[in-house]
């Protein structure tokens, strides 16, 4: 049975769907919150069908995809936001780093993709 967050045939991503965070603040910190089993896990779940998710999201247009596959899209950026946590530090926060509170992106930028 599936809640419907994400589509049906990526229902089995459901349990990650607290990485479906619409800003790049929102998934920085999230990153910095979890632990680094946690980010692995998901990590290992989105790129074990990386390739099929990106197709899928190929078939709709960024200001025009349906809440589901927004969300989807939206886990899939945190994938990116998350990958230096798993290929170079195995750990979420940075060594030597910054306070990551202390970073706000611009989130109105004008180049950003329109959602």
């Amino acid at each position: 049975m599936t809640s419907g967050i994400l589509p049906s045939e990526f229902a089995a991503l459901e349990p990650f769907a607290h990485w479906a965070l619409s800003t790049e603040t929102a998934r920085n910190h999230h990153r910095y919150e979890s632990t680094v089993a946690d980010i692995e896990a998901f990590v290992d779940a989105m790129l074990a069908r990386f390739d099929e998710i990106v197709a899928r999201l190929n078939e709709f247009p960024l200001d025009a995809m349906p809440p589901q596959w927004q969300r989807l899209y939206w886990m899939l950026l945190s994938v990116a936001e998350v990958a230096p946590a798993v290929e170079f530090y195995h750990r979420p926060d940075v060594p030597d780093g910054y306070d990551t509170h202390r970073f706000v992106a611009d989130e109105d930028f004008p180049l950003r993709p329109r959602m």
